[in-house]
């Protein structure tokens, strides 16, 4: 597999901007991740502990590779506020991918060939 095909999204919610921002510093210092994107804010509507809640949230990307992103999710956990934070890893195709990207974000995850 070439280090085009290792690329992950990790989509995640935050209750604030503030600790998003935090988490990117820290993931970006440790080189878990290439970039950060945060979103604006997004209404998220769900059930917890059997009540239905609505509330504002902070919609967030971060970018890693496929061999970082089990640690990556690991780091997020132990950064974000919530109890069972929402992180969810997803696969980025290659071929509908700019390899110029994709080389960029193995490259600041450490995943060089």
């Amino acid at each position: 597999m070439s280090r085009d095909e290792t690329i992950r999204l990790l989509y995640t919610t935050w209750p604030d901007e503030a600790g998003p921002h935090a988490a990117a510093a820290t993931l970006l210092s440790e080189k878990l991740i290439a970039c950060a994107n945060i979103l604006g804010p997004s209404t998220s509507i769900y059930r917890w502990e059997g009540e239905v809640q609505t509330e504002r949230e902070i919609v967030v990307l971060f970018k890693t590779s496929a061999a970082s992103a089990a640690r990556t999710c690991t780091r997020l956990t132990e950064l974000h506020p919530y109890d069972e934070p929402c992180i969810v890893a997803l696969p980025v195709d290659r071929a509908g991918s700019a390899p110029g990207f994709l080389a960029w974000v193995a490259d600041e995850t450490g995943e060089r060939p």
